[in-house]
């Protein structure tokens, strides 16, 4: 799968710069999981790790042609631990983790296997319509204030020019690429005003598939598997090796 990156050694990246982690599935709409008696059941379970639980809406916006912009609410629920570094959202829809704490794709797996199976002995999950992992990362400058040596020159473009630097403001690029139906994208630019110190470079990577197929927590695990795979060697094509490989020293 996107077998122009090239293959990379993981090198723990840690909150140092990955500042927020995000895999979703989402699957056919299930009532369930929008009332409190469903939501009781599947906290129940998971209250050791996630004892917070709180009530959200979800708010989704549709425009068309003869009925203009309207909105409508669906709710949802966080499950969180004690200091707010992970999180379960669940809605009729979805299943969500995020954290803010990620050290390795391991743990996470292993928290969204244990999420799926539990609401899926509330639910009865029966299509899988769209899987997604995300990784938000903050490249911070180099001594010198530029991400020289940092950031790879084919998407630092004019970041990287020194007659841009001192008027620059902010930037903001995307590259979205396909795969036999994988979607990646690639979101990245000054992640503040660079006029604000120290500001960092956004390194945020979206890989997912909107392909509906019948739902298979074991199946959805294994591609997980290579979005991550994807993701990470996304990552390493987007930072000079050097910069990466000196990460974990």
């Amino acid at each position: 799968m996107f077998d122009f990156l090239p293959p990379a050694d993981v090198v723990p990246v840690g909150n140092a710069l990955l500042r927020q982690a995000l895999v979703q599935v989402r699957f056919n709409s299930q009532g369930v999981l929008g009332t409190q008696a469903g939501i009781s059941q599947v906290h129940d379970a998971l209250a050791e790790r996630y004892p917070r639980l709180t009530a959200e809406q979800q708010v989704m916006i549709t425009a068309t042609p003869g009925n203009g912009v309207q909105s409508a609410t669906t709710p949802q629920y966080r499950l969180q631990d004690l200091r707010g570094a992970w999180a379960i959202v669940i809605g009729p829809e979805q299943v969500s983790l995020e954290t803010s704490t990620y050290t390795k794709w391991d743990e996470m797996r292993r928290r969204l296997e244990e999420a799926l199976a539990v609401v899926g002995e509330v639910a009865t999950l029966r299509v899988r319509e769209r899987i997604g992992l995300r990784y938000v990362n903050h490249i911070p400058p180099a001594a010198g204030g530029g991400f020289e040596g940092r950031v790879r020159q084919e998407i630092l473009g004019v970041t990287g020019d020194k007659g841009w630097q001192n008027a620059l403001v902010g930037t903001v690029g995307q590259i979205i690429a396909d795969d036999s139906g994988t979607q990646m994208a690639l979101r990245h630019g000054l992640a503040t005003d660079s006029s604000v110190a120290n500001s960092p470079y956004l390194v945020d990577i979206d890989c997912s598939n909107g392909e509906p197929v019948l739902y298979d927590a074991d199946a959805s695990l294994e591609y997980l598997d290579q979005l991550n795979d994807v993701a990470y060697r996304c990552f390493a094509w987007c930072v000079e090796e050097s910069f990466r490989l000196d990460l974990n020293r």
